[in-house]
């Protein structure tokens, strides 16, 4: 029997190949390369973040440790963990609904996207998405945070959170070579904006 837990797998495989197929090209600048792949694997890779999101929030414990930052300052990565965490899980219950298949293409992919109608959801995903990139390129800046977060492991494992706390340091060390993030982070928006906007038959805001 399909699940829906069958279901937000394919959808987590889809969207990871998607997303490794649209950003080829910025995957394959030096310093973008390893941003490309925490996307492809840390945000939407085809596997189980049920640890990371619980733990997500109870990162208090740790970032009130770091040097020079503050939850604020991560306040928008955690809203984009919980948003895209609710858009996936209906979409991937619609498609349910639908009896897609969990070999859906992407034809049938963007037809239950348009279906879900939350445009404007997903819009805020998108902005979440830029602007989180920015603020963490801001804090990879500082190499007494990356040292802070490496040697607070042990902590995170003893507060229940090493999921939460891994993935910070993996989009620590990701962003920390980049020398801009602008040309990543507009190029992102601006393609997946392109396809909001073409999947929804609107024209850009």
């Amino acid at each position: 029997m399909t699940t829906l837990k069958h279901y937000r797998l394919a959808l987590q495989v889809f969207q990871s190949n998607r997303l490794r197929r649209d950003y080829s090209d910025l995957a394959e600048i030096e310093q973008y390369g390893p941003v490309g792949e925490f996307f492809f694997t840390e945000m939407y890779g085809p596997r189980d973040f049920a640890d990371r999101d619980a733990g997500a929030r109870r990162l208090h414990h740790i970032i009130q440790m770091l040097p020079g930052v503050h939850l604020n300052d991560v306040e928008e990565v955690l809203d984009l963990l919980e948003l895209t965490n609710v858009l996936d899980d209906d979409l991937a219950r619609l498609m349910l609904e639908l009896g897609t298949g969990i070999d859906f293409d992407e034809a049938t992919y963007e037809h239950a996207y348009r279906v879900a109608n939350n445009y404007d959801a997903r819009l805020y995903q998108l902005n979440l998405v830029n602007s989180s990139l920015h603020n963490v390129y801001r804090l990879s800046r500082s190499h007494l945070l990356g040292m802070g977060l490496h040697r607070s492991h042990l902590l995170a494992v003893l507060a229940g959170i090493e999921a939460a706390h891994t993935f910070l340091v993996r989009g620590y060390d990701a962003l920390r070579d980049v020398n801009d993030i602008t040309l990543f982070a507009d190029t992102v928006r601006s393609r997946e904006l392109a396809r909001l906007n073409r999947i929804y038959g609107r024209c850009d805001p």
